[in-house]
Parts: structure tokens; C-alpha cells; sequence
């Protein structure tokens, strides 16, 4: 393997020949091919595009060298536990994880370019919506911009789950909205009549919290309606 080889990402941060070789002989066992191309490098993982046996592409998410986690089983788990929201788990392990390669393009971009504000963004709330229901708290969706994905296919795919956890109240809708309408779009989330709302789906649990989104989602509507109706030509 020469240096610039993508298998020796296997074992970032170490260019190690014989670590390279033994991480890929045991993938193989699982019916990963080859490495394609780094996708990314994270503190304690790294994310790489491969080939299946079966000739399909993947994302494989592996355990950096010098890691201080011992272990992606529980992420593996909560993947599993919130897809399709999460992208399809294929298989997983003590030091990795191969799942479906997500394709699309970041939410965050998305909404700067202004294209389908009102659909994209309820798209997106109704993700977080999704995820707060089946009990995973993704935890970094205040600042989402490398979490959230809108596919070629218009879905919304939350990735990256390493510090979600499981809860009985988890708040990701709450963030997303932090996160989609104050962070990406800049408006002012004060109102009296949002924070309310927001404040109430934080203290209560379901199926109360189905009634307070479905009154959020028509409120939300509205302000991002009318922002559009007085932005100038």
C-alpha cells in the first residue's frame, strides 16, 4: 500500500502497513471489498467510502487508532433504533460500522440557497419530530450543519451519532428549530407565542407533545410564509 493508498486511512491517525492490512482482512470477513475514498475524519472515528463484496457502495465508520471510545456498539444500536432517519445499518461491530452511503446535500446549504424554505425546513422539523419519538436524543443538533443531509430523493437523513443517547425525553425538535430557524435563517425566535410552545413541548411528555408540534409546525408555517411574502423582488 503506498502512503497516499485510502486503506491506510484505516488506521488514522498511523500510515501502519500491517494495521492497514489487518483492519481490511477482517472487514472483508463482513463483505467489505476495498476502500474507495476518505469521506472524513472525526476526533475519535473516521469515515470512509467502500466497496461491498455484493459490488454496492458504503460508508464505513471506523474507530480511530488513538480513540479514547472503546466501542461503536451503542451507536450502532440507536442507528438502528432511528432509521429510516438515520442512515440503513448494514453491519456493525466493536470498532465499526457499515452503513448506507447517504447522498444528497447538506441541509445547511440548502437553506442558505433560499430553495423550498417552508417544505425543507418542516421536512427537517418533522426529522427531529421523528427521532423524539422513537426515544433518541442525537444531542449536536443545535449546531447541525454536518448532521443534516436532504437526499436526491428529498428526504431528510440525520447522521453521526456518537454522542446521541437514548432518553424519555429527548429535545431534538427543539434544536433543529434553534438550529434551522435562528442559526440558518436568522430569525428571531422570541415570540411570545414560540417560546411557549417551545417551552411546553420541553415539559411535557406524549402524547401531549403530538398536539404542541402539530400547533408549532402551523405557527412556524406562517412566520416562514410570511417572510417570503415581504422579501423584495
Amino acid at each position: 500500500m503506498s502512503r497516499s493508498d485510502p486503506t491506510n486511512a484505516l488506521c488514522y491517525p498511523l500510515h501502519d502497513r500491517d494495521c492497514a492490512e489487518k483492519r481490511l482482512s477482517k472487514l472483508k470477513g463482513v463483505g467489505v471489498l476495498r476502500v474507495v475514498r476518505l469521506l472524513g475524519k472525526g476526533h475519535s472515528s473516521t469515515v470512509l467510502e467502500v466497496e461491498l463484496a455484493s459490488g454496492a457502495r458504503a460508508a464505513l465508520k471506523i474507530l480511530r487508532i488513538d480513540s479514547k471510545r472503546d466501542s461503536l456498539l451503542q451507536e450502532c444500536s440507536l442507528m438502528k433504533k432511528a432509521y429510516p432517519l438515520a442512515p440503513e445499518v448494514i453491519t456493525c461491530g466493536d470498532d465499526y460500522i457499515v452503513m448506507e452511503l447517504v447522498s444528497g446535500t447538506p441541509a445547511v446549504d440548502t437553506l442558505k440557497l433560499g430553495e423550498n424554505i417552508v417544505t425543507n425546513v418542516l421536512k427537517i422539523l418533522s426529522s427531529g419530530r421523528g427521532l423524539d419519538i422513537l426515544g433518541v436524543d442525537h444531542e449536536e443538533l443545535s449546531r447541525a450543519d454536518k448532521h443534516v443531509v436532504i437526499t436526491h430523493r428529498g428526504t431528510v437523513k440525520i447522521l453521526d451519532y456518537e454522542s446521541a443517547s437514548p432518553s424519555d425525553h429527548p429535545r431534538n425538535l427543539c434544536r433543529l428549530i434553534s438550529w434551522t430557524l435562528h442559526r440558518v435563517l436568522g430569525l428571531d425566535l422570541r415570540s411570545a407565542e414560540i417560546a411557549s410552545l417551545l417551552r411546553k413541548y420541553k415539559e411535557t411528555g406524549e402524547p401531549e407533545r403530538r398536539e404542541v408540534f402539530r400547533e408549532l409546525v402551523t405557527h412556524i408555517r406562517g412566520v416562514l410564509e410570511n417572510q417570503q411574502q415581504v422579501k423584495p423582488a
